[in-house]
């Protein structure tokens, strides 16, 4: 039994300004072949569950193609159909195939393709005909489309935020695809889609309302005939006319027992919508609150910077905040490619002032003038062992500097875009997140698993940016009205 194993993972922001080119994708990764296996095998990511489904059942896994690349703004023409071209070749030319899994993300937005994954469904699925056997494992923040779902078999869909089950979800989706090629199972789906969108400080499936949704979707998976069922949270910071809340159900067979069983999940979750509603505290707020705690740290969320969600890496908002009202002892990252060139020029042991941070855009501060002392500089490099947000094993932030201020803050400056998600980005170095009163993460669920066992508190900050919680800063155009919390008279039959 052959499996070719191939994705294209993107979270697109389609209000970010920084355009999701193919350099982009090289620069992040595009694997091919072995190098996939490499890369991944190893991890806590989709391939690597897909991996161990081949090892433990007995099936050849054939990787092909993977590319991905931080959130950032919407995939340009370019890069999708050269993307997309090279797997349907692949298919074409590798072939035949028993079974297909991608590894695709599910808000991937293109400048053709406001659903850019289910286009590539269609393409994988007209490539290798209606009878093969396609299974996709999906991120949590998915848009989840009826075209994503009817050129696949099987969908399953991460069950944590923070994404720490990429790994077993994608063996649960090989092995049912597994047994759907020995004829064992008949997989067929439902998709239900409540008009709803959960705020992002809603999307921790440790805390209600998403813990008491995952407990509905295992609830379901005990009732006759059904296979598996999953809950999307969707991703608000894609304007697409799919963005919201979905549930999506698959059953031996059986198109009714789908059906209830994902309908069933939708109106639960419907009669909560007063529960998908979030707030947080204000900048100022939050960095007092920090200063005034008994000990540390207090991780304070980032929410309008949010890297995982495809914001810029350079708000400046808590850092200028802090400097005004004389707060110190704050560790937090910023991209700045300038500012680390600025530092590596200087060298290791010096002392200079610069401006950092606020260079991508309008939206996410000003540049803060600073004077530091260069601490450490590195290559970016660092690796982490442990299931963390997303599952991935290696990193790549770019040459580091660690700058230690005279306003007393430590600033880890990066010449690449790159996630709070791992505590390795601190320690390689030699910098110690557990020492310090205030913590900023830049992003909102994420960081979590890297930063909530060492913190006191973590706490959500409303900052402005292009991933802020308050969405009425954005001018959506193509999301489907009505909507709920926008539209609260928003019905549901």
């Amino acid at each position: 039994m052959r499996i070719a194993i191939a994705g294209i993972s993107h979270e697109t922001n389609t209000f970010s300004h920084v355009p999701a080119d193919y350099a982009a994708f090289e620069k992040s990764g595009i694997c091919r072949g072995d190098e996939i296996i490499r890369e991944f095998k190893e991890s806590h990511s989709t391939i690597a569950g897909f991996l161990q489904a081949a090892d433990e059942l007995g099936f050849e896994a054939v990787p092909l193609m993977f590319a991905r690349t931080g959130p950032i703004g919407t995939i340009t023409k370019d890069a999708y159909d050269r993307l997309t071209a090279e797997i349907v070749q692949m298919l074409k030319d590798r072939g035949p195939w028993d079974a297909v899994l991608l590894a695709n993300h599910g808000a991937a937005v293109s400048e053709k393709y406001h659903d850019a994954d289910g286009e590539t469904a269609a393409r994988v699925r007209a490539a290798v005909g209606p009878d093969v056997p396609i299974g996709q494992n999906l991120d949590m923040h998915v848009n989840l489309t009826q075209k994503m779902v009817e050129n696949v078999n099987v969908t399953t869909i991460y069950r944590t935020t923070p994404h720490l089950d990429p790994k077993p979800r994608a063996r649960e989706c090989a092995e049912l695809i597994y047994r759907a090629v020995k004829g064992e199972i008949r997989p067929v789906q439902a998709l239900e889609t409540p008009p709803m969108i959960i705020n992002i400080l809603k999307h921790f499936t440790g805390e209600e309302p998403m813990k008491g949704f995952m407990a509905d979707a295992r609830a379901v998976e005990e009732r006759p005939g059904v296979l598996t069922a999953s809950v999307a949270e969707g991703y608000p910071y894609a304007d697409v006319p799919e963005m919201g809340m979905a549930f999506v159900t698959v059953a031996d067979g059986d198109e009714a027992a789908a059906r209830d069983a994902a309908r069933w999940m939708a109106k639960r979750a419907w009669d909560r919508r007063a529960e998908i509603v979030g707030d947080s505290l204000s900048p100022e707020e939050a960095l007092k609150y920090a200063d005034a705690a008994p000990k540390g740290p207090i991780c304070l969320m980032d929410v309008g910077d949010n890297i995982g969600g495809g914001s810029s890496a350079d708000s400046t908002v808590l850092l200028a905040a802090a400097k005004k009202l004389g707060i110190g002892n704050m560790l937090q990252s910023l991209f700045d490619p300038e500012a680390v060139d600025a530092c590596v020029a200087a060298g290791v042991g010096s002392d200079l002032t610069l401006t950092v941070g606020g260079k991508t855009d309008d939206m996410h501060g000003e540049p803060v003038e600073v004077t530091g002392h260069v601490r450490v500089i590195s290559d970016g490099k660092y690796e982490e062992l442990e299931p963390i947000h997303g599952g991935f094993r290696f990193f790549n932030a770019g040459t580091m500097v660690a700058l230690d201020t005279t306003d007393g803050h430590t600033l880890v400056l990066t010449s690449r875009r790159t996630g709070n998600t791992s505590r390795q980005q601190m320690y390689s170095l030699g910098i110690r997140p557990e020492r310090y009163k205030i913590v900023v993460a830049k992003g909102v669920q994420s960081p979590r698993p890297a930063y909530e066992p060492i913190s006191v508190e973590v706490v959500m900050v409303n900052t402005p940016g292009v991933t802020t919680s308050d969405l009425s800063f954005f001018d959506y155009k193509r999301r489907r009205t009505p909507l709920y919390p926008f539209e609260e008279d928003a019905g549901y039959e």
